[in-house]
C-alpha cells in the first residue's frame, strides 16, 4: 500500500482546512493563531518550574509552541509547506503502526505549549486523537490560564498577575478570583485597598499592616459587595464581564449616588439602583460616567489632609489655618516647600530648625503673605471650585517659571499678577473656540 500517498494527501487535506479556516477566521474578525510561549512569558512572571513526567495530555488544551507558533495555527492545521515532509513522515508512522516518542511540553495554568513535538500533535490531531503522550514541565504563575485564552488577554492577564505580586491576595485568601476585563483597574484596585487601609489606621490610631489591610479589604469590602451582586444577579445583565468589574462600577455608582442626591445610600441600594439606570448603557458610557464621578480623588484627598495635619500639626500650631486642596499629590508639593523653608531658615540663623518651628514660620512669613494678596486681588473668582492653597501653589510655581525665563528675580505680588494675567488670556482664548 502506498502509505507516502497517503500521508501526502492527508497533508493537503489538513492545509486546506487550515486555508479555509483562515478566510473564515479573517471575516470573523477571530484569531486563531497558536500562543507564542515568549510572549506569555513576557506578561505573566513565572514563580518556578517543576518536571511532572510522563502523562498523557489532552490535546485540546495545547494551545501555544515555543518556536514554531507561526507554522500552525490554533487547531494544529499547518499553515505552510515547506516542512511537508516532516508531516507526512509522521503520518506515515501512524499508518505503519510504528511507535513515536512522546512530544516535550511545557504546562502553565490548564495550557500547554509544544517544546519539541510540534508536527506530531498536528498529526494527531488531524487524526481524531484526544490525548497525547508528553514529557511535561510544569512551570508556576500567579493567575488561571485557560484554553480559551487569546493574545489579546496576556496584557490584562499581566495587570492581574502584578496586582497579585502586590497584594500577596491569592496566598491571603486562596479562593480569590478577581478577573477585570478593562485595562487600568487593577490601580483602581489598588487605591481602593489603599484608602482602606488608611480608615483601619484612623479608627486603629496606628500604622495598618499591608497584608492585613489586603485581606480585611477582602473580607469587609469586596466579598459583602460581590456576594450583593450574586443576589440580585446583576452579572447575568452585563455579558462578558466579571464580578470584578461590577465590584468596580457599583461602588463607585455608590458614591456617584451619595454626591448627586447629598443622601447615604447603602450597598444594596446603590447595586439595584446600579442595575436599574445603567443596564442598557454600553461599557464605554457607563465607564466614562463612573470615571468623571471622581469619588476615588474625593478619598485620597481626605487621606493626604489627614496625613499632612499629622505631620506638620498646623491645625495645633495655628487654629485658623486652613488649608484645604483640589488635587491629589499637592499636599506632598507643600510639604516640600516646609522643607525647603527649614534648610534655608537653618542656613540663615546658622543652627537646626525643629519642625514645629518651621511649619509656623513658613506659614506665617510665605504662605499667609501670599493668601493675602491672592484675596487682595480677587484671583479666586476666576478658579471656580479650587481654593486659596491651590493658589498659592500654583502661583508658587508660576514665580519660578518666570524667574527662569528672565534669569531674575520677581516680587510674590509681581508673580501672582502676572499669574492672573497669563491665564486670563488662556482661558480667554479657551472661551472664544
Amino acid at each position: 500500500m502506498r502509505y507516502d500517498y497517503l500521508a501526502s494527501s492527508d497533508f493537503e487535506r489538513a492545509f486546506r482546512k487550515g486555508y479555509w479556516r483562515k478566510i473564515v477566521s479573517w471575516l470573523k474578525g477571530e484569531n486563531i493563531s497558536l500562543l507564542p510561549f515568549e510572549e506569555v512569558r513576557e506578561y505573566i512572571p513565572l514563580r518556578g518550574q517543576h518536571y511532572v513526567g510522563l502523562r498523557q495530555v489532552p490535546i485540546d488544551q495545547i494551545v501555544g509552541s515555543v518556536g514554531r507558533y507561526r507554522d500552525f495555527d490554533r487547531a494544529f492545521l499547518p499553515t505552510q509547506k515547506r516542512t511537508k515532509g516532516r508531516w507526512v513522515n509522521i503520518d506515515m508512522a501512524h499508518y505503519q503502526d510504528v511507535d513515536l516518542p512522546p512530544v516535550d511540553l511545557i504546562k502553565m495554568g490548564e495550557i500547554y505549549f509544544v517544546r519539541d513535538g510540534n508536527h506530531r500533535v498536528s498529526v494527531a490531531r488531524e487524526r481524531g486523537q484526544e490525548y497525547i503522550d508528553a514529557y511535561v514541565t510544569e512551570i508556576d504563575v500567579p493567575v488561571s490560564l485557560t484554553p480559551d485564552l487569546e493574545r489579546e488577554d496576556l496584557h490584562q492577564k499581566g495587570e492581574y498577575a502584578s496586582f497579585l505580586e502586590k497584594t500577596a491576595l491569592d496566598k491571603l485568601r486562596p479562593e480569590s478570583d478577581i478577573e477585570l476585563t478593562l485595562a487600568g483597574e487593577y490601580e483602581r484596585m489598588l487605591e481602593h485597598i489603599n484608602v482602606h487601609r488608611w480608615y483601619l489606621g484612623e479608627q486603629r490610631g496606628g500604622e495598618v499592616d499591608w497584608s492585613e489591610a489586603v485581606a480585611s479589604w477582602y473580607d469587609n469590602v469586596y466579598l459583602p459587595l460581590v456576594k450583593t451582586i450574586r443576589e440580585q444577579e446583576i452579572l447575568a445583565h452585563f455579558p462578558g464581564r466579571t464580578e470584578g468589574d461590577l465590584y468596580l462600577w457599583v461602588i463607585e455608582y455608590q458614591w456617584y449616588l451619595r454626591e448627586a442626591y447629598r443622601d447615604v445610600f447603602s450597598i444594596e441600594e446603590a447595586a439595584r439602583q446600579f442595575q436599574a439606570d445603567c443596564i442598557q448603557w454600553p461599557t464605554s458610557k457607563l465607564v466614562s460616567v463612573l470615571r468623571k464621578a471622581s469619588w476615588m480623588d474625593n478619598l485620597i484627598l481626605e487621606q493626604e489632609k489627614a496625613d499632612f495635619l499629622a505631620r506638620t500639626r498646623i491645625a495645633e500650631l495655628r487654629p485658623g489655618a486652613e488649608i484645604s486642596l483640589t488635587v491629589p499629590g499637592l499636599y506632598q508639593k507643600i510639604l516640600e516647600h516646609i522643607d525647603v523653608h527649614r534648610w534655608y531658615l537653618g542656613e540663615h540663623l546658622g543652627r537646626e530648625i525643629s519642625s514645629e518651628e518651621a511649619v509656623t514660620s513658613w506659614y506665617d512669613n510665605l504662605y499667609l503673605p501670599l493668601v493675602d494678596l491672592i484675596r487682595d486681588q480677587k484671583i479666586l473668582v476666576d478658579f471656580m471650585g479650587r481654593t486659596e492653597s491651590d493658589l498659592y501653589l500654583w502661583i508658587i510655581e508660576h514665580q519660578d517659571y518666570i524667574m527662569d525665563a528672565f534669569q531674575g528675580e520677581i516680587p510674590i505680588e509681581v508673580a501672582a499678577e502676572r499669574f492672573t494675567e497669563d491665564i486670563g488670556k488662556k482661558k480667554g482664548r479657551r472661551r472664544k473656540k
